[in-house]
């Protein structure tokens, strides 16, 4: 997860030649085509093997939240990526910072992650079925298979081919059909022939610009070998367990979610995580996460000035932080300390999440 906060206008290379002594440049259009459903069967079948390089930009207009300050980043700037992909259980993903990079690796069921500015490796054994989101999740790949996986059984229809990292890419458009949802359109172009994402564009409902999207500026079809990293001499070096998530969640007194919040049912997860709560499906869902008190304090303190708005609640307070995408909540008074709920959906989703939320005075 990457804090740059570089901020460049997006620009799109199409082939071209030009005449000499000043003639006009001629711009050869894309003409890919492919059916919009079988593309998204394709993708939704598995990423083929490929190396290239991507940047991605939000333009959420988040307020820093605190200690979730390096996700926010992902979401407010602009994430040069680096990308490796041999299969789902082996690809490597740099994202490269004006300090260096880091690099997340995934390799016989353990992800190693070398920062650089940090001069630490880190080795995780196992995955948790909720977690932050990182860098490698913005590889257009990566991010057009998470998507399209959201939401299968929402309508598509063609776009209009582009030329995309050399390619004559063939386009869909998803428009989900849940109105609680914020999302108003996702955009994937694709190479037709091996049905590899290359852009993808996400925005919000009834907004005509991207607020998040990601593009390969270059890209091969070449299977790439991952090796396990190795910490250079002087390095740190420290080994962790997934589920150590679960004992630190356990350790704020976390109450189990509530069977059904907003209107939607709690989604049952592979494993537990005490308090952790996924309700609804696709992209109208949202997570409810324990937090440490003093967390939920800031986040409701700060949320006036960054343009949120206070919510009355039966116990404790709580505080909505919006986007035209992103929805983001905070409640004190919850257990020993408070929750953060977020997701893709309408205010008054969060809202009445944030109220139904049984409390207990601290």
């Amino acid at each position: 997860m990457g804090d740059s906060r570089v901020t460049r206008r997006w620009v799109l290379v199409g082939a071209g030649t030009a005449v000499l002594l000043g003639a006009a440049a001629v711009t050869l259009p894309a003409t890919a085509s492919a059916d919009p459903e079988d593309l998204r069967t394709r993708i939704l079948a598995g990423l083929p093997p490929h190396v290239g390089y991507a940047e991605s930009t939000g333009r959420l207009g988040l307020p820093e939240i605190a200690a979730l300050e390096q996700v926010t980043a992902l979401f407010t700037s602009v994430t040069r990526l680096r990308t490796r992909y041999a299969g789902p259980e082996a690809w490597r993903v740099d994202e490269l910072t004006p300090a260096g990079e880091r690099d997340t690796y995934r390799l016989g069921g353990r992800e190693y992650v070398w920062d650089f500015g940090a001069n630490q490796l880190t080795v995780v054994s196992g995955e948790t079925p909720v977690r932050l989101p990182r860098a490698a999740d913005l590889v257009p790949s990566e991010l057009a298979r998470r998507l399209t996986s959201l939401t299968r059984a929402d309508p598509v229809s063609a776009l209009p081919a582009r030329r995309v990292a050399g390619f004559d890419a063939a386009g869909l458009r998803i428009t989900p059909a849940d109105p609680d949802t914020t999302v108003g359109r996702i955009d994937v172009w694709c190479d037709p022939a091996s049905a590899l994402p290359l852009r993808v564009e996400v925005a919000a409902r009834g907004a005509d610009q991207a607020l998040l999207f990601t593009e390969f500026r270059e890209v091969s079809l070449s299977t790439p070998e991952i090796t396990v990293p190795t910490a250079p001499p002087g390095a740190g070096e420290v080994t962790a367990e997934a589920a150590d998530l679960a004992g630190a969640l356990r350790q704020l007194d976390a109450a189990p979610p509530p069977p059904r919040l907003a209107g939607r049912d709690l989604v049952p997860l592979a494993e537990g995580l005490p308090g952790v709560g996924v309700y609804g499906a696709g992209v109208s869902g949202f997570v409810l996460v324990p937090a440490s008190r003093g967390i939920a304090e800031r986040v409701i303190d700060g949320a006036p000035a960054a343009g949120g708005t206070v919510v009355d609640v039966p116990v404790g307070r709580a505080a909505i932080l919006t986007t035209p995408l992103l929805s983001v909540a905070a409640r004190g008074g919850i257990r020993r300390g408070g929750v953060l709920v977020a997701g893709t959906v309408a205010p008054a989703v969060l809202d009445q999440a944030l109220r139904e939320l049984p409390g207990r005075r601290p």
